[in-house]
């Protein structure tokens, strides 16, 4: 929520760039870091993954505990441990889940990590939408730039009501900018009535795209990531 997310940018508190200041005060050493992907401004992470070189002598459990103790509480490292010198955090992902939650009204506690919807969705809509979704398509129409990796695969969606949250789960190896919060806004669009779940295969196709819109930042967590050796 306070910090401008992932990436390091100039004259902006990010993740990456606080954890690599961190990692200067206590090493003295310019030390870069992978991240698995880039999280945007306002998206959280429960389990962001990222690697980095380090040949000082402090073990691992000791290097976590002196970064936390320098680090913004905004972020916290939850473990570390040694990796083979050929692992990259981004490049070796197997699978990634983000996780989306909608409030159906208002919810001044949790208005912070979740999107207050005020309109009635329909459930079965935004499932059969989701079921349109997954595959191996072309998503460039839910991406905000260009981007040559439009071909990709989702692996799964599944939507679930707890109380008065609408939870939606999004599984694939990679994902375009924005993607995840796109696919929710099309499901929304669905779920409302805006548009039918049919014209879904529309939007693979870059010569006839369905108007979407993009659900907002706050709403999204990137909670697991899972390597080969973990699945």
């Amino acid at each position: 929520t306070n910090l401008f997310g992932w990436q390091i940018q100039p004259e902006r508190v990010t993740v990456q760039g606080e954890i690599e200041n961190a990692l200067k005060q206590i090493t003295g050493e310019e030390i870069r870091i992978t991240g698995c992907g880039r999280t945007d401004a306002g998206v959280h992470a429960l389990a962001q993954v990222a690697s980095f070189d380090y040949k000082e002598s402090l073990p691992p459990d000791r290097l976590q505990i002196a970064l936390n103790s320098v680090l913004p509480r905004s972020i916290f490292i939850k473990s570390i441990e040694e990796v083979s010198d050929s692992f990259d955090a981004k490049r070796d992902a197997a699978s990634k889940l983000y996780r989306y939650r909608i409030i159906r009204g208002r919810s001044p506690l949790r208005r912070g990590t979740a999107w207050e919807y005020h309109y009635p969705l329909n459930i079965s809509r935004m499932r059969a939408a989701a079921d349109l979704l997954v595959g191996t398509h072309d998503y460039a129409a839910l991406c905000e730039v260009d981007d040559s990796r439009s071909s990709l695969t989702l692996d799964s969606i599944d939507i679930r009501e707890e109380g008065d949250e609408i939870v939606i789960e999004v599984r694939g190896k990679s994902f375009l900018y924005k993607m995840v919060r796109r696919i929710v806004g099309v499901m929304t669009e669905c779920g409302r009535g805006k548009i039918e779940p049919e014209i879904i295969p529309q939007l693979f196709s870059r010569t006839k795209p369905v108007q979407t819109i993009t659900a907002p930042a706050n709403g999204l967590v990137l909670v697991e990531v899972l390597y080969p050796k973990e699945e």
